[in-house]
């Protein structure tokens, strides 16, 4: 499991329309949103022991408060992060990735533009997020899958109507989880040119010895992306463009220098209750001799995924199909093929 992104960034209409704002005469106003779904996904070649996978999706409570000039961000429940290609872990399983608590962070805005966030914080790579009723899709992407998902950390973010630019100390892929909790870098610079456009490179240097852990691995991985969107009336473009880079280390169990690249296309077009998602990606796991795999489908593997997702919403009522499919040079199934498809449905209540 490797990302959650920018919480909020990719819900549109399908989950801030039914929010509720509770009003405190000690802390003023409390956003209070979430989700209850289930899903279910079914592979004709299997990448783990189930061929049809029913589990629940989101189970999420997220309280928040606007930094004026404190606020605060707690999300909380059970999650699902299931990945095109990937073997799907129950949902009580991939919650003790992060806990039951993956997001908690308190924030500091003393003036316009500027801020200061400290605790559990979503990484700032990335176009996708890791909760399932934020994403535009059920499953995340294989561009995704090598991307970190929670980081601890602090972080300061200072942005104007042109440009944003972000800086932060954490613990990389979430090594704080470790008896050996190592330091990593974050930054990011971005432009909105225009209102509707943005444009944004995002980078993580882990330390080089970080150790593997059950959220990652390997956890050394040094990640350069680019994202860029654009809206135009009901239509949105993403783009989402990665290369990581694995530097040798027997402490962190990386044999030889390993690398890994890919690139995502996302299209979507929402018409009143309806919205229409599209995905397309190209992934590329370079060989090495350590046989490390940064993508998920194998070590020196390549190939493309497809995904497309239509989803219908009324009032707080979701549901979502959803058919992907993922064509490698490599076997990764547990029979030895190189394609798989997938087919999906979700439904739930969002509030």
């Amino acid at each position: 499991m490797r990302k959650l992104a920018l919480i909020g960034s990719v819900l549109g209409a399908f989950g801030s329309a039914y929010a509720l704002e509770l009003k405190t005469d000690l802390l003023g106003t409390l956003k209070i949103e979430g989700a209850l779904t289930g899903y279910m996904l079914h592979s004709n070649n299997t990448s783990d022991t189930k061929k049809t996978r029913y589990d629940v999706g989101s189970a999420i409570i997220s309280l928040s408060k606007p930094a004026e000039p404190f606020g605060f961000t707690l999300i909380g429940g059970a999650y699902a992060i299931p990945v095109v290609g990937v073997g799907l872990l129950k949902t009580s399983d991939t919650t003790d990735l992060f806990s039951a608590l993956p997001v908690a962070y308190v924030e500091y805005a003393p003036i316009k533009g500027l801020s200061l966030q400290a605790g559990k914080l979503p990484t700032i790579i990335g176009y996708e997020s890791a909760f399932t009723y934020l994403n535009n899709y059920i499953q995340r992407g294989l561009v995704w899958n090598m991307q970190p998902v929670i980081n601890n950390g602090v972080r300061v973010a200072y942005s104007t109507d042109l440009f944003t630019v972000k800086a932060g100390i954490n613990d990389g892929f979430y090594t704080l989880s470790t008896t050996d909790p190592k330091v990593a870098f974050e930054g990011s610079i971005g432009i909105t040119p225009i209102k509707d456009a943005s444009l944004s490179f995002n980078f993580l240097i882990p330390d080089k010895d970080s150790k593997p852990n059950d959220t990652a691995f390997p956890t050394n991985k040094r990640e350069y992306n680019i994202v860029a969107s654009y809206t135009f009336e009901n239509l949105s473009f993403g783009a989402d463009l990665m290369y990581v880079e694995a530097p040798k280390s027997s402490k962190a169990v990386v044999p030889t220098k390993a690398k890994a690249s890919g690139g995502a296309l996302h299209l979507s077009y929402e018409l009143k209750a309806i919205k229409l998602s599209g995905r397309v990606e190209y992934f590329k796991d370079n060989s090495d001799t350590g046989d490390t795999d940064l993508v998920g489908l194998g070590d020196g593997n390549k190939g493309w995924t497809f995904t497309i997702t239509p989803a219908y919403k009324a009032g707080p009522l979701m549901v979502r199909a959803e058919l992907s499919y993922v064509k490698a040079d490599n076997p990764f199934t547990t029979k030895g093929k190189k394609n798989q498809t997938r087919l999906g449905l979700e439904v739930g209540f969002l509030f």
